[in-house]
């Protein structure tokens, strides 16, 4: 089994570097009914595996075309490399742990993906920890990958046939290359220098941490039914409030000032093509962190989030992904040292949502609880956002260098505390 890597997928894996390096990834929490020894579950996971033909697969340069990459079979994969078991005692030391992991670099010289068991939670859980890279996979297929891990459900994900291949009349070829020309006109005309001054952008390379946060998906609910919008509109603007707590501290959260937000848009359906590593175009939103009312915060956000759905993910400066997978990938290994570091001319963040099926999940007959995926880091950002719904909860992740960001105390206050600023006001009982 081989094919080639799209140019955006191997946009993402030139772009690998030692200080940011690119992949995704998710920590999983397990409630066991009984004690487990991590070895047991890093065996089951090393058996599923092996029914996954993609992550038995490296990416190796091929010749045409130029600069382009293939998947290929690795001919001395074994499972047990890339599955690995800890032991930590108590939750800030796996914590620390999951930050140390999340900082280091895939080895692209193999499949590029790692599992780590960690046992030693409070109450007996165990995690596993996943590290995908992005040349592999986005954020839904990574869903797809990971859901084939899990008891009875991995049997009924199939690998998704490819598409018919079907060549573009002249017609689609006119139309396609007006597109891009629109994108890139999009994007250039949306670029700006970076704030140097800002806190969201950096040029330190100070380890990183991982903070999670936990919130109850009812209360979140309770504001869309109350104000309109989505569910990924409320959610953005507790973000917003958050970020506007830490500018604060910056004396960066000055009245009109904005944190700009790139939003990955899911384009996998469309596309059809579910073996696809990356099917992803985005949005822009300025998140309004200069607004000093919460309820006038979610409404701004909720007004851009309608016109970027009324435009599309196909237009518009966040269509950046569409547009990287329309150059050939021979410029995208020769600019990558510079196309690496060009994030700060058009986003100061990347705020990503997964969506997680609502049915209950095992692992060996353990029930999932929470799981929290980890957004990478562009260079020169400060903070990659992340968010999950989970059956009855929200899961946030901040991936970040930021001192301030790294206290999940602090996170899981400030987002308490904007929930609760955005909740409705009970209604008085009458009584006569």
């Amino acid at each position: 089994m081989t094919d080639h890597l799209s140019p955006l997928d191997v946009a993402f894996l030139a772009m690998e570097g030692d200080s940011n390096p690119l992949h995704l990834g998710a920590v999983a929490t397990f409630a066991p009914r009984q004690p487990v020894h991590p070895s047991r579950i890093a065996a089951v996971l090393c058996e599923r595996v092996l029914e996954i033909p993609r992550m038995r697969q490296r990416a190796r340069m091929s010749w045409l075309p130029p600069g382009g990459a293939r998947w290929v079979e690795d001919p001395a994969f074994a499972p047990e490399d890339h599955v690995f078991t800890h032991h930590v005692r108590g939750r800030d030391r796996f914590n620390t742990l999951v930050s140390h992991l999340m900082a280091q670099p895939l080895d692209l010289d193999r499949p590029p993906w790692e599992l780590h068991v960690v046992t030693g939670l409070p109450g007996g859980r165990y995690a596993v920890v996943a590290k995908l890279h992005h040349s592999l996979c986005d954020g839904m297929k990574a869903v797809g990958l990971g859901l084939r891990l899990f008891d009875e459900s991995r049997l009924s994900i199939p690998d998704a046939p490819p598409p018919a291949r079907s060549f573009p009349n002249l017609e689609d070829m006119v139309r396609g290359v007006k597109d891009t020309f629109d994108i890139a006109s999009s994007v250039f005309l949306n670029t700006r220098p970076p704030a140097l001054s800002s806190p969201v952008l950096t040029s330190s390379s100070r380890p990183r941490r991982v903070v999670t946060a936990r919130m109850d998906l009812t209360d979140v609910h309770r504001v869309r039914r109350e104000y309109g919008g989505t569910v990924n509109d409320v959610l953005l603007a507790l973000v917003t409030g958050a970020l506007r707590h830490w500018l604060l501290a910056h004396d960066s959260a000055r009245p009109g000032a904005v944190v700009r937000a790139l939003i990955p848009v899911n384009q996998r359906g469309r596309s059809g093509n579910g073996n696809a590593g990356n099917q992803i175009s985005g949005f822009l939103c300025e998140l309004p962190v200069g607004e000093t009312d919460p309820l006038q915060r979610l409404r701004i956000i909720r007004d851009q989030m309608d016109r970027n759905k009324q435009q599309g993910p196909d237009r518009g400066p966040g269509a950046l992904p569409l547009l990287a997978d329309r150059v050939p990938p021979i410029l995208h290994r020769l600019a990558a040292p510079v196309a690496a570091r060009c994030a700060p001319l058009l986003f100061d963040t990347l705020v990503t949502s997964v969506p997680l099926p609502s049915v209950p999940l095992t692992l060996d007959g353990a029930e999932l609880c929470e799981l929290y995926p980890v957004a990478p880091v562009a260079p020169g950002h400060a903070v990659g956002i992340a968010l999950s719904t989970y059956r009855s909860a929200v899961h946030f992740c901040l991936h970040t260098n930021q001192a301030w960001m790294s206290d999940t105390h602090w996170l899981d206050g400030v987002l308490r505390r904007e929930l609760a600023a955005l909740q409705p006001a009970p209604v008085a009982a009458v009584y006569t």
